[in-house]
């Protein structure tokens, strides 16, 4: 980890060095944590003087992650907490099974329904529903995704060679320069027009392996609106930040 003092502030952050051209990106993590993504070549001094120009949005940006994540603190899978899914929010239940059983989770009755092993109780209980619920959300994705892409595929002209569910922190999608699409699980928690605006955004990496104009441009036309959506993106990280 490097770091800059501003002002009273020390800034700590972790430089990803990669095949990236000539631009730097700034990124903030839903724990506020910074990682600066800078081109092989590009000097620690140079990257420094960027962080020290960037520190005031970056101060200003990590402030806003606390009081949001104050707002939104991470779950602790008990019964009654309410869970995002597509935009929408439901509450858990969880009961004991009628048999011994692998805990399952189910979406039924507008409740996330958990039935977990007679006698769990406490961090035990918590665990296997956390358990749960994450391979419920887990396998949501690849059911929603699966149903989603092909029609956008379609329209773009393009072609994955795989998809694959991930759990990652920091990222909700990437495309291999073999064409295996990627994304996190948690991107299901969030409105469908958000889901589908990561979908297009990767799908166009594979005609673009940019951020250029072109790339944009195709992404536009598809979500007219994607500045909006990005916008969105980042939004959401803080609320699937709760699930751990």
């Amino acid at each position: 980890m490097d770091c800059i003092q501003y002002g009273s502030t020390e800034i700590h952050y972790e430089i990803v060095r990669g095949k990236r051209k000539r631009t730097v990106a700034i990124r903030l993590d839903p724990q506020s944590a910074v990682t600066v993504l800078a081109p092989k070549g590009l000097a620690d001094r140079k990257i420094r003087m960027i962080v020290h120009k960037k520190a005031r949005w970056i101060i200003r940006r990590q402030a806003q992650i606390r009081e949001l994540s104050q707002a939104y603190p991470g779950k602790q899978y008990i019964n009654g907490e309410s869970f995002p899914y597509l935009g929408r929010h439901y509450r858990l239940k969880v009961t004991p099974a009628k048999a011994a059983q692998a805990p399952a989770c189910v979406l039924r009755g507008g409740r996330l329904r958990v039935e977990i092993r007679a006698g769990l109780s406490g961090k035990e209980g918590r665990t296997a529903v956390k358990q749960a619920v994450r391979e419920w959300y887990w396998r949501r994705a690849a059911e929603k995704i699966r149903e989603r892409l092909p029609r956008f595929a379609g329209q773009l002209g393009v072609q994955a060679a795989a998809i694959e569910i991930r759990d990652q922190k920091r990222r909700w999608g990437s495309c291999s320069r073999s064409g295996i699409l990627r994304f996190n699980w948690r991107i299901v928690a969030a409105p469908v027009a958000v889901l589908d605006y990561l979908l297009v955004h990767e799908l166009c990496h594979l005609s673009h392996p940019d951020h250029s104009l072109r790339f944009w441009n195709q992404v536009q036309i598809l979500i007219p609106d994607f500045e909006k959506k990005r916008v969105l993106l980042k939004e959401h990280g803080l609320i699937a930040g709760q699930l751990g």
